[in-house]
């Protein structure tokens, strides 16, 4: 092995898992300045980790664990004999929406006839938020997080539940407060249980904590906000204030609404060849183009349909997807078209105004963002004063679109290394690294006893497996 240090980051992301890499520039790199280490990224692809997220949560494929952590051992030994760099002793493990789940449980007490809740009674209630007590709350998996809610609730004198800040003095047959947890996928539980050596080798985190380090800048850290991460199959998002992590949560919504809703738009289009020419009287009146919308959201897509046209054929179209109109001139609109594509992804002589898919995409969006706004705003104390968005498609003016439904300042990620954007380096795996090359953990890590040139965690399988 060389004489040079890397620190490593196994991220369990969006797409699959990878490891992020900031390897030392020379011997005595500085830790902290992001100059003195170069950032990189392998995925890891292989047959060990198809559909991983995607197993049952109820169930622990022991054969299967003991795969992919063998396939993981290798990558990391083939890197550094590749590179011929030591890893340190600690490792950086995120983890995204897709390995968690989040369970929601509202907890109350209740009487037979209304009491008025005294100070003493609300002492005994903020001790059962203890994070000890929490955490004895029978859930399937293993808990990793909870977020209470600052808000009470009680009933009033109609029966309707309401939500309180401070409920003593009043009156009420139920008080409680609601309560999220984040349990960890059991399958991955049990594979980083097989890797630990020792707790100071492997340090867990959430994606969205290392993302935030990356993306905020000093007033959005002092402040109250939201970072939404939207991928094709899900969205995840949390509130911050202060830097301190308030709530999470996912939702299955995502840019795969937005490419079938092209794709039920393209079909429109080959069934209908008529549109490519008379689609300039949609722009003529918003109601025609929201029954046209309507119509095309509802559009079942048959097996004849699919032989038409795939929903791969159609992902060339979301390059020009946009949430803001650019050009809503009659005449730039009646000769700002694009070029529809065919079976394969052959040319036609069909085209669709940029309004129209302009017009789609927001609609998409804006459904999406509404959704996430009204679980995120079950409780008050979630609105936050502004939003970093991140989206895996480059969607013009999304940002935009979402300060307008928000109703706060929103800015898109962007992700940098040493003060140069990085397409190739996610959020996530940009925070773990910077957090690995701080200059507290050259402390840290002088501090774990046993050091070794590579990980050998794996020699527990015996016991595991």
């Amino acid at each position: 092995m060389g004489a040079k240090k890397a620190k490593l980051n196994l991220d369990f992301g969006y797409n699959g898992v990878s490891m992020n890499f900031a390897i030392a520039n020379d011997i005595q790199s500085r830790d902290g300045l992001e100059s003195e280490w170069t950032a990189g990224t392998v995925s890891l692809r292989a047959d060990e980790f198809e559909d991983f997220p995607g197993i049952a949560q109820n169930r622990i494929d022991e054969n299967r664990i003991k795969a992919i952590a063998n396939c993981i051992e290798k990558n990391i030994i083939a890197w550094q004999c590749e590179h011929g760099c030591d890893f340190d002793s600690l490792m950086e493990v995120t983890i995204s929406a897709n390995y968690f789940e989040v369970l929601f449980s509202p907890f109350s007490f209740k009487s037979a006839k209304p009491r008025t809740i005294t100070e003493e009674e609300m002492k005994e209630i903020e001790e059962s938020k203890r994070s000890e007590k929490m955490f004895q709350t029978p859930f399937p998996g293993e808990k990793i997080r909870f977020f209470t809610s600052p808000y009470y609730t009680i009933f009033d004198d109609k029966e309707d539940t309401i939500r309180v800040l401070n409920p003593i003095g009043k009156q009420t047959k139920s008080l409680g407060f609601d309560v999220y947890f984040v349990t960890k996928h059991p399958m991955l539980s049990r594979l980083l249980e097989i890797m630990k050596e020792e707790d100071e080798k492997i340090r867990v985190s959430l994606s969205c904590e290392k993302e935030f380090c990356a993306l905020s800048n000093k007033k959005e850290k002092e402040g109250k906000t939201a970072l939404i991460h939207i991928t094709d199959t899900f969205s995840e998002f949390s509130v911050w204030e202060k830097s301190e992590l308030k709530y999470l949560n996912k939702k299955e919504i995502g840019l795969r609404e937005l490419k079938e809703m092209f794709w039920r738009l393209c079909l429109c289009y080959h069934k209908n060849p008529k549109l490519t020419e008379e689609d300039f009287e949609l722009r003529q009146k918003s109601d025609y183009m929201q029954k046209f919308y309507a119509k095309v959201k509802k559009a079942e897509i048959s097996d004849d349909s699919k032989e038409l046209l795939s929903s791969d054929d159609c992902l060339d179209l979301l390059e020009g997807a946009s949430c803001v109109f650019d050009n809503e001139t009659d005449e730039n609109f009646k000769y700002s078209r694009l070029g529809l594509p065919g079976k394969n992804r052959t040319k036609t002589r069909l085209t669709i105004s940029n309004y129209i898919l302009c017009y789609f995409t927001r609609e998409v969006m804006r459904d999406l963002f509404m959704e996430i706004k009204q679980t995120m705003y079950k409780d008050n104390f979630c609105k936050p004063d502004s939003i970093i968005l991140e989206c895996s498609l480059p969607l013009k003016g999304v940002e935009k679109l979402a300060s307008e439904i928000f109703e706060i300042p929103a800015k898109k990620a962007v992700v940098k290394w040493d003060g140069e954007t990085r397409e190739d380096l996610s959020s996530s795996a940009v925070g773990a690294l910077q957090s690995l090359i701080a200059p507290e953990e050259r402390k840290a890590s002088t501090e774990i006893k046993k050091k070794t040139s590579k990980f050998d965690f794996f020699k527990y399988f015996s016991k595991a497996s």
